[in-house]
This record gives structure tokens, C-alpha cells and sequence, in this order.
């Protein structure tokens, strides 16, 4: 793993570097990799996130709830609003099978897509960290 003087050499670079657009983090998080490198991976396996990236050295998260918000914001936008869109506009017939096929496929995608969306949702806290220059030393860290 990296060592004391190039995380902190990693801390200051990265906070004299631009910030980038927030649709390269978000394509970054889609794509389950480091939203400040774009190239150390966010997961050890589906879904167990990296304490640091393996490339750069930043620390994914400071405190284990950060996602939440933006987890429940995405899985509200994403999956429930088309539920209520369907029941609002009176689509729901529970005898029909494309009522079935509809729910069976949003239910799949929802599981599918969770990796992905914690990706995106920790490009998200990122970028906000990166606003507020809110990114920790991490030489006080130790790395895993």
C-alpha cells in the first residue's frame, strides 16, 4: 500500500488540481472506479466497498453512513417514481401480464444496477467533499 508522505503528496496535488465535471464522477462511479483517478477499483467484490483507492491513495469515505442519502435518493428517483407514474396514470391492472413483466424488470434492474449506483452516489459524496475541501489528510489514516 502507499505510504504516509505520497498520501499526503496525493492530498496536495489533489486539491490544487480542477475539480472535475460532475458527469465524468458520475461516469466514473458508473463505471466502479476511483472518482478522483478513474482508475483504482470501488470494490473488493459486488458490493464491499475499498477503504482507498489501490491507484491514487484517497479515502472512499470518511464515515461508513455518508452514502445513505444519496443511495435513497437515487433508488427513489430511479425505481419507485416509475411505480407511482404507472399507478398514477392508472396503468396498474393486476390481472395484466405486462403489469408482471413491468415490476419483475424494475426489480432486477434495482438489484442489478446497486454496485453502480453506490458508485455513483460515493461521485456524488466525493464531489461535495471536493466543494467543501473536505478531503481528510490521510496521513493520519492508516491504509488496508
Amino acid at each position: 500500500m502507499l505510504g504516509g508522505e505520497v498520501l499526503t503528496e496525493a492530498i496536495c496535488t489533489m486539491q490544487t488540481e480542477p475539480i472535475p465535471r460532475l458527469t465524468t464522477l458520475l461516469g466514473r462511479g458508473a463505471r466502479k472506479k476511483c472518482p478522483h483517478c478513474g482508475k483504482g477499483p470501488l470494490f473488493r467484490r459486488w458490493v464491499e466497498l475499498h477503504d482507498r483507492c489501490s491507484v491514487c491513495g484517497i479515502k472512499y469515505l470518511e464515515n461508513e453512513g455518508d452514502l445513505w442519502g444519496y443511495l435513497l435518493i437515487a433508488d427513489r428517483a430511479l425505481f419507485i417514481l416509475p411505480l407511482v407514474a404507472m399507478i398514477y396514470f392508472q396503468l396498474y391492472n393486476p390481472n395484466s401480464f405486462w403489469f408482471f413483466v413491468f415490476a419483475g424488470t424494475v426489480l432486477i434492474g434495482f438489484i442489478f444496477t446497486l454496485p453502480h449506483r453506490t458508485g455513483m452516489s460515493l461521485a456524488i459524496d466525493y464531489y461535495m467533499r471536493r466543494k467543501s475541501s473536505d478531503l481528510s489528510d490521510p496521513s493520519s489514516d492508516k491504509p488496508d
